[in-house]
């Protein structure tokens, strides 16, 4: 195994975090990403040819992919922890409790933008330490 950069775990936390799909190739570390956004025709044939060739030799990516919804909701009751607003906190927490928590949680955080940015920043913390462990999960330590 090769050492993996902190710039490539930062890199790849921000592209999983706005949606993409990540894949890292296990002896070189170059990093793949397949824009799970897009709705250019043309980028959409490339990044399927993309991903036909990554199936074929899989076991040399790991790939990395959003948090499921449970580990995006710990991460989101983790941030509580992080407030010292109590009311804000009772806000989010409330937010979690409806239906739909994820909609209502980044609705509640949208409307201040201090803490947007306290969210986001936390988010990308939590997101790169998610790719650290997805890495040495698919490493095997």
């Amino acid at each position: 195994m090769r050492e993996i950069k902190k710039s490539v775990i930062k890199e790849i936390g921000k592209q999983i975090a706005i949606g993409n799909t990540c894949y890292l190739q296990r002896y070189t570390g170059k990093v793949t990403i397949i824009d799970n956004s897009t709705e250019d025709i043309k980028l959409i044939a490339a990044q399927e040819q993309t991903l036909l060739e990554l199936e074929r030799k899989m076991e040399n990516y790991v790939k990395i992919e959003k948090p499921s919804i449970e580990n995006r909701l710990a991460i989101m009751k983790d941030f509580l922890d992080e407030l010292p607003d109590k009311s804000v906190r009772k806000q989010l927490s409330n937010a979690l409790k409806r239906n739909n928590p994820v909609r209502n949680f980044k609705k509640t955080i949208e409307s201040d933008i201090e803490l947007t940015q306290h969210w986001s920043n936390f988010k990308v913390k939590e997101y790169q330490q998610w790719v650290s462990n997805c890495i040495i999960d698919a490493y095997n330590y």
